[in-house]
């Protein structure tokens, strides 16, 4: 039986390794496939919703920062490139630029919100996405409410900004796996535990929760950057929106939270579902959205990871094992309160 165990969790280990090359090697080839115009668009659309679901599970997932204000970071990445392109600074170094401001700003929002728990938190989340919608649309430099056009010479090149994307999100993987497997993650989860008890085992709450609060916000801002790159057109009242926010937050809760696939298969459903249901039924699309939601929190707490987890176990017809899941899936953030 002990030998049937590691067996398993061997195996779940080398393909936890070989997977995601499996899957990139997909994503990188797909568009010769001769996919359409359109069907490349929302694969790109996808990419950004997942590094946004990857990034907030930085903070809601590892350290159990229930966040709603990643739309600030979104945003500020957003025009920090646009800006910088009209500049002429190079797209990429302007994404670059983009990640420099997201992470100043979570230093900003993240010194004094930190210091509150819980709901106050999350209260006081919303209270700067607010503030900062309103401030953008007020200001000149950024074409306030009706918007900035961003300017890139040359033709329009769909496939560079997919395979930008892509790349932007195998990188978010990477950190996110990086962070999951080191001591700066440990602490986290013991935040996550009990922020106290971590304390008193010389884990510094407040400014772990700043590093990674910062960290999350980069890899947002860069999100936000690809998106206005491609979008040519940006508006407070689009990438400033508390609804953008809510997305973010959703998507993780979605696919697992506190695992870094959970958050990648949350941002992919919420990407190619929720762009389905505007196309299908643009009157009812949240309604059905969230009813989905409900289903999925309702039926199965772990988000879609857990539903998958659940059927792999039922596959090897071994539901007393656990080692090999928790290798090839991670640990679930509801399941003693662990990663």
């Amino acid at each position: 039986m002990a030998g049937d165990m590691k067996i398993s969790a061997a195996l779940a280990r080398r393909s936890a390794v070989i997977f995601p090359f499996l899957l990139l090697i997909v994503l990188l080839t797909l568009p010769a496939a001769g996919l359409s115009a359109n069907m490349v668009r929302m694969l790109f659309l996808t990419a950004v919703w997942t590094i946004t679901s990857l990034s907030w599970n930085l903070l809601g997932g590892f350290a159990g920062q229930v966040s709603f204000g990643f739309a600030v970071f979104y945003g500020l990445g957003a025009y920090s490139t646009a800006l910088l392109m009209h500049a002429g600074v190079n797209p990429y170094v302007s994404f670059l630029g983009a990640a420099a401001t997201a992470a100043l700003a979570s230093v900003v929002i993240g010194l004094p919100t930190f210091r509150l728990r819980g709901p106050y938190f999350a209260i006081a989340t919303i209270g700067v996405t607010e503030a900062v919608r309103v401030v953008m649309n007020n200001l000149d430099i950024t074409g306030g409410a009706s918007g900035y056009r961003v300017t890139e010479p040359g033709p329009f090149r769909p496939l560079e900004h997919y395979y930008t994307a892509i790349a932007a999100v195998a990188f978010a993987v990477v950190v996110s796996i990086v962070i999951s497997r080191s001591r700066f993650g440990l602490a986290l989860r013991a935040i996550k535990q009990d922020e106290d008890a971590a304390a008193d085992l010389g884990v510094n709450p407040y400014a772990c929760k700043l590093r990674i609060h910062a960290v999350a916000a980069a890899l947002t801002g860069i999100a936000g950057g690809i998106y206005a790159r491609r979008a040519a057109f940006i508006h407070p009242g689009d990438v400033f929106a508390f609804q953008t926010g809510i997305s973010i937050l959703l998507m993780p809760v979605i696919g697992g939270i506190g695992t870094v696939w959970g958050a990648v298969l949350g941002g992919v459903t919420f990407g190619l579902v929720e762009q389905e249901l505007v196309a299908n039924f643009p009157q009812v699309h949240l309604l059905l959205y969230g009813s989905l939601l409900i289903l999925i929190v309702l039926l199965e707490p772990n988000g879609l990871v857990g539903l998958l987890r659940r059927l792999f176990r039922r596959t090897r017809g071994d539901s007393g094992s656990q080692n090999a899941d928790q290798v090839f899936w991670g640990r679930g953030g509801l399941e003693g309160r662990k990663l």
